[in-house]
C-alpha cells in the first residue's frame, strides 16, 4: 500500500457508478463485443497471479473506526470477476500447484488524489510454454466512498481486473483448444511473475563462512519469489537454505567463496557498554546503494519487555537495516539487527525515544547455525581494536538483499 492512501480518513464522497457487469444473463459490461466464436465464460484455464504484499494489505482508518482492505478487494475480485469469465481460474498463491493454459501477472498500483481512488494495473500474458503473449496496463478511478464506506477499494478491484480480462479475451480469442493446460505452476520459472522494476523489500545480510554463506533477518525474505544480493555494484542470485521464524533468523547460499566472513566470539559474551559497528543499506530509492555505517554502544542487555534473546544498542538505524551485523571493536559479531521501536506511534502517547534499536545476541544465532548445519568461526575475545578493525570488518562482509514479487 502506497503513504499516499494514509489521508482517506477524513473523506466523506460518495459516487454513483455504473454496474461493472451487463445484465444478469451476460457476465460482459453492456456494449463490449468479443470475436467471433469466444465463448464466455471462456473455457481456457487462466492462472492469475497477484502479489502477496499487495493481497495483505489493509489499514485503519481512525476518523471512521474502520479497516480499509484493498488486499482483500484485490483477491475477491480475482476470484468473483475471473469465475464469471472463465470456467477454470487457478489463483497463483504461496504452494504454487496446478495447471494452466494461460498465465496472468498482474501488478496492482493504489493512489488517491482529490477524492478519487484510482487503481492503475499492468499485467502480462503467458503462454504455457512460458512465451509472452501480451502486456499493457488499464487504470480506474472511482469515488473513494463509492459503493459504501470505502467502498471504492472493491469497486476499482471489480473494474480493473474486469478490463484486464476483456483485453486478453478481446486481443487472444483463447479457448481450451487453442490454449490447452499444458503448464504446471510447480515447475514454473517465478521469475515471471515479479516486478524487476521495484522490490517489495530490502535489507542486509553479511557473510557467515568461507563458502558464502549469509545470515540474514527471516522478515526480509518473507513472500519473495526471486532473491538477489548486490555487493560492490555485483548483483547475484541467492536462495534460502534455513529459517526461523522464532528467532527471526536465516541463512541463504549465494553460491560463491569469500575470505570475509565474520567471526563470532567465544562465549558469545556481551559487555554492557562496549562499541559497536552497525552497517545496512537503508532506504533503498532515497538513499545511495552503498553501504550505510554508524557507530553507537551496546546500551541494554535486554530488549523489549517479554522479549528473549535481543539487546539494545545505540547506532541509529533505518528500514533496510534489517539483517544487518552488530560488529565489535575486534571484528566480532555481538548480534543480528531486527528492528526500533516504533518512534510515530510513541510520539502520539508524548513520548520521544532516541536511538533504542535491537539486536538478536550471537549466542541465539551460533545454536541456529548448529541446528542448520550450517558452519562459522568462533574466536576468542581479543582486545585493543578499534573502529577501522570494526568498520573494515563489517563492510567487507555485508550485502544488500532485494526481494521480489
Amino acid at each position: 500500500m502506497r503513504p499516499v492512501l494514509a489521508w482517506l480518513g477524513g473523506l466523506a464522497l460518495s459516487v454513483a457508478l455504473c454496474p461493472a457487469f451487463g445484465a444478469a444473463d451476460s457476465p460482459l459490461p453492456k456494449g463490449v463485443q468479443l470475436p467471433q466464436g469466444v465463448p464466455v465464460p471462456n473455457d481456457t484455464a487462466l492462472a492469475i497471479y497477484l502479489p502477496a504484499s499487495e493481497l495483505e494489505s489493509r489499514f485503519h482508518v481512525s476518523s471512521m473506526g474502520l479497516w480499509a482492505e484493498p488486499g482483500k478487494a484485490l483477491d475477491d475480485a480475482r476470484r468473483d470477476v475471473g469465475q464469471r469469465l472463465f470456467s477454470q481460474v487457478v489463483p497463483v498463491g504461496e504452494d504454487f500447484s496446478g495447471a494452466y493454459g494461460l498465465l496472468l501477472a498482474i501488478h496492482p498500483e493504489w493512489s488517491a488524489e482529490r477524492g478519487s481512488l484510482r487503481l492503475d494495473m499492468r499485467y502480462r500474458v503467458f503462454g504455457a510454454d512460458s512465451k509472452p503473449l501480451l502486456d499493457g496496463t488499464v487504470s480506474q478511478s472511482v469515488g473513494i466512498n463509492s459503493a459504501g464506506m470505502l467502498g471504492g477499494f472493491p469497486n476499482a478491484a471489480i473494474r480493473a481486473i474486469q478490463a484486464v480480462l476483456i483485453e486478453l479475451l478481446q486481443n487472444l480469442a483463447p479457448s481450451a483448444a487453442k490454449y490447452p493446460a499444458t503448464g504446471q505452476l510447480s515447475g514454473l520459472d517465478r521469475a515471471l511473475l515479479i516486478d524487476r522494476d521495484q522490490p517489495v523489500s530490502t535489507g542486509t545480510a553479511f557473510y557467515i563462512n568461507e563458502s558464502g554463506q549469509l545470515l540474514t533477518a527471516a522478515h526480509v525474505l518473507r513472500n519473495c519469489l526471486v532473491l538477489e544480493a548486490a555487493k560492490d555494484g555485483r548483483t547475484f542470485p541467492v536462495t534460502v537454505q534455513a529459517s526461523s521464524n522464532l528467532l527471526d533468523l536465516a541463512v541463504v547460499n549465494s553460491g560463491q567463496t569469500t575470505d570475509k566472513a565474520l567471526p563470532l566470539r567465544t562465549g558469545q559474551e556481551l559487555v554492557l557498554g562496549e562499541a559497536i559497528t552497525n552497517v545496512g543499506f537503508p532506504l533503498q530509492g532515497l538513499l545511495s546503494a552503498s553501504p550505510n555505517l554508524t557507530r553507537g554502544n551496546v546500551s541494554a542487555q535486554g530488549g523489549l519487555k517479554g522479549s528473549l534473546g535481543l539487546f539494545q544498542f545505540s547506532a541509529p538505524i533505518q528500514p533496510g537495516s534489517s539483517g544487518g551485523p552488530v560488529v565489535s571493536d575486534s571484528g566480532e559479531l555481538l548480534g543480528i539487527t531486527v528492528g526500533t521501536l516504533n518512534a510515530a506511534a510513541l510520539i502520539k502517547e508524548g513520548l520521544l525515544p532516541q536511538n533504542v534499536n535491537f539486536a538478536l545476541e550471537a549466542r541465539y544465532a551460533a545454536m541456529f547455525l548448529r541446528n542448520s548445519g550450517v558452519p562459522f568461526t568462533e574466536v576468542a575475545a581479543r582486545s585493543g581494536g578499534d573502529l577501522r578493525t570494526a568498520n573494515a570488518a563489517a563492510l567487507g562482509a555485508v550485502v544488500q538483499l532485494s526481494c521480489y514479487q
